[in-house]
């Protein structure tokens, strides 16, 4: 018997939940009228880094080390992209290996390189990397499951095979629902071959649908029926002891655009040096946009992923005018802060005297993003926190302040343009509250609001196995019954790790502008 996760990278009840009631996904209202559903609340900030990492570890990123898509080396004043090797943490389904379950993972965002975790073919646990791995690489964990995996599935692709901002709407749901085909194939196809009690599944396609395709509807309706299609299959599975459903975050519509480092730049907290190369690329045309709509029309995309590097890449400018922060030259001898990503803020401690007078800048600066508005005078951020009230361990890396953006507002790290106002091909950015819903044997009937991290820890029980004294989330035995819901917690020892830092941040960057990530 197999317990099968399939998480729904973004999904929100505010889209599922009308065409649930209107009949169109039949297999989402078997699981919300025979199981447990209820909203998901997700990590700070409510991105894929490490939103995954922080489901199957059931820890804040506090624990794990990781905070966004990008890291800040205080020691060198860099700016990286994370990878796997960089969240200092075992997973769920290592634990489960541990006590002889075998586990398969396929498509996990913060799953590349496969092999971070140091597996084995002998280990239980199975890998298959989501993006930025490619299949044209090795993507799988062991290295043997790849060969394997193309044989029963020779079409399997990690990423879509398209320029996202150049497709159109059908071809991105066309796309979209032969990956899901495909990820819910080698979910079944790790069960059956490699006898696993336990396949998490992640749909991230569902997320790149929604940040472009908001405003049509009826085309995501239309790929979430062909993801309601496949869990009718799940369902009816002869292995399938239980099915959860899961989401990171979930999903809003953008009201405004708050460029921040922008806003950093203008007050005169960042400070950037010229880019001659740029400035001589826009002037006699080649853009970012130009490049990739030359490479769409002539059907190179692959060839473009595996020829042209993400350190080419971003010399291109955009048509915009915007860069990302992390192609910037900031000038760390007049920069007192940087935002990185959608919520973290480092301060630039070198550029103050002393631990008062930084403790003094964050907290003046916190004070003026609480009380800033946007144009139409609304909020910019529900609250700036101290990262201490928010996350637990040691924080390893950590910012200095944390944004909760009010609801709306898309917060990208970009500079040039207008510090309100901008547009991007996004219409709909991350929101805290996501999804979940549990159906099956000893699975729990009604409702119930988790946080991320109760998963991995319910998960552990469920299957009977003793819960990491290190974890954050608690055991919901809300959402169970029967033996599980009687079983008093076992505790197991802690899962910190130290880091196997892998250096496949450049790979993660040119995943980040395919998707809109970046700039």
């Amino acid at each position: 018997m197999t317990v099968y996760v399939v998480g729904l990278d973004g999904a929100d009840w505010l889209l599922l939940r009308p065409w649930i009631e209107e009949g169109h996904l039949p297999a989402f209202s078997r699981i919300l009228d025979d199981g447990v559903a209820g909203d998901l609340e997700s990590t700070l900030p409510p991105v894929t880094f490490p939103a995954w990492k922080c489901y199957s570890t059931g820890k804040t990123p506090g624990k794990l080390g990781v905070y966004e898509w990008f890291a800040y080396d205080r020691r060198t004043n860099e700016i990286a992209a994370n990878d796997a090797s960089d969240f200092r943490s075992r997973e769920y389904w290592d634990v489960l290996a541990d006590h002889g379950h075998r586990a398969g993972v396929v498509n996990m965002p913060t799953t590349h390189p496969a092999d971070a975790g140091g597996r084995t073919a002998d280990d239980g646990v199975f890998v298959v990397a989501g993006s930025p791995a490619s299949e044209r690489k090795q993507f799988t964990a062991p290295d043997s499951l790849k060969d394997d995996l193309l044989e029963a599935i020779p079409a399997y692709r990690v990423k879509p095979d398209l320029v996202l901002d150049e497709a159109t709407p059908d071809e991105l749901v066309a796309e979209a629902t032969a990956l899901f085909e495909q990820r819910f194939r080698t979910a079944t196809w790790l069960a059956d071959e490699r006898d696993c009690d336990l396949v998490h599944t992640t749909l991230f396609a569902t997320d790149t649908l929604q940040h472009r395709l908001w405003d049509r509807p009826e085309k995501l309706r239309a790929a979430y029926e062909r993801v309601d299609d496949l869990l009718a299959d799940l369902l009816e599975r002869d292995d399938a002891e239980a099915v959860v459903l899961m989401s990171d975050h979930g999903f809003v519509e953008i009201n405004e655009i708050f460029l921040v480092n922008q806003w950093l730049l203008e007050r005169g907290d960042l400070a950037i040096k010229e880019s001659e190369t740029r400035d001589l690329l826009a002037t006699v045309g080649l853009t970012e946009e130009r490049l990739k709509h030359l490479v769409d029309r002539l059907g190179l995309v692959n060839l473009a992923q595996s020829l042209v590097p993400e350190s080419a890449q971003r010399f291109f400018p955009s048509e915009s005018g915007r860069i990302a922060i992390q192609d910037a030259a900031i000038d760390w001898e007049r920069t007192k802060a940087v935002s990185l990503g959608r919520g973290p803020i480092y301060v630039n401690w070198d550029a103050f005297s002393s631990d008062n007078a930084v403790t003094r800048y964050a907290s003046e600066l916190a004070a003026d993003l609480e009380a800033l508005e946007t144009p139409a005078g609304d909020p910019v951020a529900t609250t700036v926190y101290d990262p201490a009230d928010v996350y637990t361990g040691d924080r390893p890396r950590g910012p200095d302040l944390l944004v909760e953006y009010a609801p709306g507002v898309d917060a990208p790290e970009a500079i040039g343009g207008a510090v309100f106002g901008e547009t991007t091909e996004w219409l709909a950015t991350h929101r805290r509250t996501g999804v979940f819903a549990a159906w099956g044997e000893d699975v729990a009937e009604g409702s119930a609001d988790l946080e991320l991290y109760d998963l991995a820890p319910t998960l552990l029980h469920y299957l009977g196995v003793p819960v990491p004294e290190d974890v954050d989330g608690d055991v919901r035995f809300d959402v169970l019954t029967g033996e599980p819901a009687e079983q008093s917690i076992e505790r197991g020892p802690p899962t910190a790790t130290v880091t196997r830092r892998r250096g496949a941040g450049e790979e993660v960057e040119e995943t980040l502008r395919e998707l809109g990530y970046m700039e």
